[in-house]
């Protein structure tokens, strides 16, 4: 098989939630890791190997034909304060208890406070996306789009 245009992993994505399948389904399903289809997705081709991707893409009905110029995407700049850090432990995120259960409030500018891709206070790679929907993720502890709390204790 030919390389893996990064449009190409941004077409499986779009696939994957419209088949409303989250990253850790999908990874679990096809033998790898949850972290490696993130980035796959992210654009990033030669994070998965060819025999996983053309899993990927026979589940999901996606073609691998190369993109042409009029399917290509523009790739998303971050700006700062857009990721949060996954790591419950991590001092940007703050502790608090709802009905017995302990959520975590992100702090999106301590963590995040020159539009990096690791935290800047434990190191651990930033999420740019709700983990279990792919949604835009906002201020609060929990996505508005699936319901689901974004740091989720170890």
């Amino acid at each position: 098989m030919t390389s893996i245009s990064p449009e190409v992993c941004i077409r499986i994505k779009e696939a994957r939630r419209k088949a409303g399948i989250s990253q850790s389904i999908l990874a679990s399903e096809v033998g790898c890791k949850q972290s490696a289809l993130s980035m796959f997705e992210q654009g990033q081709p030669t994070k998965l190997n060819t025999e996983v991707v053309e899993k990927i893409a026979k589940k999901l009905g996606v073609d691998l034909k190369p993109v042409t110029e009029a399917e290509k995407i523009t790739p998303v700049v971050f700006s700062p304060h857009e990721g949060f850090c996954p790591n419950p432990k991590c001092p940007s995120n703050r502790p608090y208890q709802v009905d017995g259960k302990t959520l975590y409030q992100p702090d999106r500018v301590a963590a995040d406070p020159m539009g990096g891709k690791y935290c800047a206070i434990c190191g651990e790679l930033l999420e740019r996306r709700c983990p279990n929907c792919g949604g835009i993720i906002h201020a609060g502890a929990v996505c508005s789009f699936c319901g689901e709390p974004y740091i989720v204790s170890a």
